[in-house]
């Protein structure tokens, strides 16, 4: 007959066993998730810099303005970052900063998005991008 002693003894350990193979589970959906969000929030980030861009490119600003306003909306998203300013006649030609009122101007933002843990390659070294289309006031 086994005694309520030896049972014990017997268990003794199976609770650092589990444990230890719970864990890793563990680890990997809590960074998993981490890093899942942070890529949302820089998908997020990306087409509010395009849209920040246009708006001030719509607004008449320069190239460098466009630019700036695009790459401040980005913020602290990692990552190599790249903004695109066009701009679309309805007649005739269009030059970016200099446009007339009624073209369209077309802000692409494009970041080499690294992520923070190194645990899912694609997110670690994916392109995101994003563009937005607005019409020149004037």
């Amino acid at each position: 007959m086994v005694t309520q002693k030896l049972r014990r003894w017997r268990d003794r350990g199976a609770a650092a066993v589990e444990f230890a193979l719970v864990v890793p589970v563990l680890i990997i959906l809590i960074f998993g998730s981490i890093e899942f969000g942070l890529a949302v929030n820089a998908r997020t980030m990306i087409g509010n810099a395009a849209r920040e861009g246009v708006r001030v490119a719509s607004l008449g600003g320069s190239v460098a303005d466009v630019t700036a306003s695009a790459l401040n909306a980005l913020g602290p998203v990692s990552g190599t970052k790249h903004v695109l300013y066009t701009c679309t006649a309805l007649v005739g030609g269009c030059v970016p900063g200099a446009a007339k009122g009624g073209d369209v101007a077309t802000v692409v933002v494009t970041v080499n998005y690294t992520g923070i843990t190194g645990m899912f390659p694609q997110l670690t070294n994916a392109t995101l991008t994003a563009k937005s289309y607005m019409r020149i006031e004037g």
